[in-house]
């Protein structure tokens, strides 16, 4: 009987001896027939003609291919479960692989088979690096073209899917609704000017909607130990720890100059007799010592009795209350009203838990109002901006030095991202994931892609930043270096600059020497403790007679948007980027220096209307008119001062008469 090993030598054998034949008869052709080598020749001149299509393309044909793959690969359906999509990636990459080393022919398909792998892989960003080593360049173009499109497509989706309706708002392009087009050579385009508008009719002090931060910081005034670095939450009997630090130097100084006052005193010189008294009260004080150690023994032996006695009591207590426990437990218990659980008062011990501040383990600069704030902190972003890391301490110093929150605002949104990323792919590993929205397949940064922003300049300040922060967080974020480049870096601080809102309290904020630069919506009702970025809420229009105002009802970054007069369904939402009380020529400057934008809104026109009104009004007289008054005027001018000059000399003499006669009195008075 022929065994399996036999079998798998005689298949391999005949499979070599295959290949020989076939490598034995391709050279024979190419050698002896004229028509297979022409063949050969056609078929290379197609390929290198393929590959010079490909790398000659411009970026408009990239992108129109690469539309074009995307409706294709777009329909087939990506798997859901972890294995399956570890299987599908597999496959995805091991076929476009194939693809590519079968020379330029094959960079279409291996490019969409590389595209699906990407959509399943769990850290895009990384894989991209990987591609841009490995693929071809025309390969590696025409997958970031397929990215870059379905950006596109799904950013034109997005405001359909987001804000979703139980936030009664939408955001609409204001320009698209009335009309407006803008000329692009040959082309008429809609140039979007997004607003936020009311779905829904309100009244005057309604809340339209309550949204949680992005990601926020605490102002440099308000880090003193009294607000929490997480949710910038005021924390209940938190003492500043600059006003403790001050006094504790100022005690510190006080004790070290009345040191210094008291003089030593000098030691008198001891006779023979009064060192041998010295000894015998040493003597009678030992024995006394003695004495005093016996009773301490006996007052020891007594205490246990009685801490005995006091268990044996304890433990008969506890039995009775367990049986009034057992009792209680049968009878119906009595729910406690609203009054009387807020009239109960907790005892000193819960009091001093509750209203204690916690503080990181490594670091004494950061406190938290909860274990789960801090904890939360930890997981996003604390792990990476600890002071206790020398790295870290040298990007707060750069960002220090550069007097900007922006920097930590960047570092806290790159951690927090990856974490909430690594939560859901978790969710949706253990089956916990729930069901999820059209908005829910957006990411934060997709969501950051669709606002606006300021068009900023790099500074060589920012590059410095931007390094250490690679540093510090390049281990914990892979692709993190390839993908914040400097110019990503400055779009998210203009990004920040125009849509960061003022985060209020109603706590006094100390006043701090620490100024940061910071462009934040601030209209100045109240204190400003931190600044945040919030998702919906960067969508709305300044406006100086604003129709909604930021509020923060429980003391946190969290935002809600209230109305502060009536809205009608379809109206558009209006905020007030700066202090509508402020002068016009005041607003305008701000607005124009902060944000780029001239206001135009009602209360601004009706100012403008005003001033124009008041120069109207203003008599304009002819410049001929203006000459002959000026001549007037000399005129009488010079009349005026030759009657004064009469009058002083006519003065003068008067006055030296009369002084003539006093002094003859004064003479006869003497005389007499």
């Amino acid at each position: 009987m022929v065994n399996g090993k036999t079998i798998a030598i005689a298949t391999a054998v005949t499979a070599a001896v295959a290949g020989l034949s076939y490598i034995a008869y391709f050279d024979y052709k190419r050698r002896n027939d004229r028509q297979f080598r022409r063949k050969l020749q056609r078929n290379r001149k197609k390929a290198e003609k393929t590959a010079q299509k490909v790398s000659t393309l411009s970026l408009d044909d990239i992108n129109d291919q690469a539309l074009e793959l995307l409706n294709i690969v777009t329909k087939e359906k990506l798997p859901e479960t972890p294995e399956e999509k570890e299987q599908f990636f597999l496959a995805q990459v091991s076929r476009g692989e194939t693809l590519c080393g079968a020379g330029p022919a094959g960079y279409t398909e291996a490019a969409c088979r590389f595209y699906q792998a990407l959509m399943v892989y769990p850290n895009p960003v990384e894989l991209v690096m990987i591609y841009q080593k490995t693929t071809p360049d025309e390969v590696f173009k025409l997958v970031m073209a397929m990215m870059a499109q379905e950006v596109r497509l799904k950013q034109s989706r997005y405001y359909d899917a987001f804000p979703t309706p139980d936030k009664f708002v939408s955001i609409r392009d204001k320009n698209k609704l009335a009309g407006n087009k803008a000329k692009t050579g040959d082309k008429e385009v809609v140039t979007p000017d997004r607003g936020l508008f009311a779905t829904k009719s309100f009244g005057a002090g309604e809340i339209v909607y309550e949204e949680e931060a992005v990601v926020s910081s605490l102002l440099p005034c308000a880090q003193n130990g009294q607000f929490c670095h997480h949710c910038l939450k005021r924390i209940p009997g938190a003492k500043d720890r600059v006003e403790e630090a001050q006094v504790e130097s100022a005690e510190a100084t006080e004790e070290v100059t009345e040191e210094a006052a008291v003089e030593p005193a000098e030691e008198p010189v001891k006779d023979d007799d009064e060192a041998k008294a010295e000894e015998v009260e040493e003597k009678a004080d030992e024995a006394k010592a003695e004495d005093t150690d016996e009773e301490i023994e006996e007052e020891k032996a007594s205490e246990e009795k009685t801490e005995a006695v006091a268990e044996a009591e304890a433990e008969i207590e506890a039995e009775a209350a367990a049986d009034a426990d057992e009792t209680k437990e049968v009878e119906e218990e009595k729910p406690k009203t609203y009054a009387e659980v807020a009239s109960t008062e907790p005892t000193p011990e819960a009091s001093a838990k509750t209203s204690a501040a916690l503080s990181c383990d490594k670091c004494d600069e950061a406190v938290y109002c909860s274990e789960k704030c801090r904890q939360d902190a930890y997981d996003g972003y604390h792990q990476f901006l600890c002071p206790s890391s020398p790295s870290a301490r040298e990007f707060s110093q750069l960002v220090q030095q550069s007097h900007e929150l922006a920097p930590i605002l960047i570092a806290k949104f790159f951690g927090l991202l990856v974490d909430r990323e690594k939560k859901k792919e978790l969710a949706r590993a253990l089956g916990i994931a729930g069901e999820t929205t059209e908005a829910d397949k957006y990411s934060t940064w997709e969501h950051i892609e669709c606002m606006r922003y300021l068009e900023l300049m790099p500074t060589a300040g920012d590059a410095k930043i931007l390094r250490k922060l690679c540093d510090i967080m390049m281990h914990s974020v892979p692709g993190l270096v390839e993908f914040v480049s400097s110019d990503r870096f400055t779009m998210l601080k203009g990004k920040l600059d125009y849509n960061s809102y003022a985060v209020h309290s109603a706590a006094d904020v100390p006043e701090s020497k620490d100024v940061v630069s910071d462009t934040m919506r601030d209209d100045r009702s109240a204190n400003a403790v931190g600044t945040a970025l919030y998702l919906i809420s960067s969508h709305i229009a300044h406006s100086c007679e604003p129709n909604v105002q930021a509020v923060f009802e429980d003391g946190t970054d969290k935002i809600a948007i209230k109305t502060l007069k009536p809205v009608a369904k379809d109206e558009e939402l209006r905020i007030a980027f700066v202090d509508p009380s402020l002068a016009k020529a005041d607003r305008q400057k701000l607005l124009k220096a902060s944000y780029r934008i001239t206001c135009a809104c009602p209360k601004c026109e009706s100012e403008v209307a005003e001033e124009e009104a008041v120069k109207s009004e203003e008599p304009v007289e002819e410049p001929v008119a203006e000459a002959k008054a000026d001549e007037a005027v000399e005129s009488v001018a010079d009349e005026v001062a030759g009657e004064e000059g009469e009058i002083t000399e006519e003065e003068g003499e008067v006055t030296e008469d009369e002084a003539s006669e006093n002094d003859d009195d004064f003479e006869d008075e003497e005389e007499e």
